[in-house]
């Protein structure tokens, strides 16, 4: 993981939702880029789960939750993100929840595969 990533990891703590925001838009760029490189993605993967559960801004809980869904068009659901996801789901914003639905039924696909 490049320095770039490493900040915008550090970023989505910030106390704005302002700084949160884009840091999970860069961060679901940047997981685009790598997994289609196949570059290990989890720590991002797990920066961003633990962001989407402690984060109570709607718009910023569906902009992680967007960049999660990458996973999905771009690389491989990891399965230990699933359950904290599922636990999570009824909690989230009706935009997140949409997003994490579909993450959630793609690495049910991975699974039967």
């Amino acid at each position: 993981m490049d320095q770039s990533a490493q900040n915008h990891i550090a970023d989505l703590d910030s106390h704005d939702r302002r700084v949160r925001e884009p840091a999970a838009a860069y961060l679901g760029d940047w997981l685009i880029g790598a997994c289609r490189s196949r570059w290990d993605v989890s720590g991002v993967v797990n920066a961003l789960v633990g962001a989407l559960l402690r984060e109570v801004e709607a718009d910023v809980q569906e902009e992680i939750a967007h960049s999660l869904g990458h996973l999905v068009e771009y690389g491989v659901v990891p399965p230990e993100i699933v359950e904290p996801l599922a636990t999570h789901l009824p909690l989230l914003d009706p935009g997140a929840a949409e997003h994490v639905a579909g993450i959630l039924e793609a690495a049910s696909w991975q699974k039967k595969q």
